[in-house]
């Protein structure tokens, strides 16, 4: 195993511990698939060295992962919608829908 695959695994048990804790905490996030996030966060880490992360203490690294969580829970959120509350989430995002 290489340097980089072992710096991999290290930052991505670090974050299955923070993503778990999130989940604990905010029962919104409980909508998502564990193990989807943590192939997310697998596919961030080919891009992305694990060196910019190992050094991060827990509530930084926790911020990342809640910031990558949230935007998760954002693009599974218009599956949820019928057309029209997608409408008129669109309309809101854009600034034109009123009550």
């Amino acid at each position: 195993m290489t340097q980089t695959s072992m710096e991999k695994n290290i930052v991505l048990k670090r974050i299955s511990e923070m993503i778990d804790q999130v989940m604990e905490s905010k029962s919104i996030y409980q909508e998502l698939d564990r193990d989807e996030l943590i192939e997310t966060f697998s596919k961030i880490l080919d891009r992305v060295s694990p060196q910019i992360l190992l050094p991060l203490n827990d509530e930084r690294l926790k911020k990342r992962v809640r910031r990558v969580m949230a935007t998760e829970l954002l693009w599974t959120t218009p599956n949820d919608l019928t057309p029209e509350e997608i409408e008129m989430f669109n309309a809101a995002v854009e600034g034109r829908w009123e009550k």
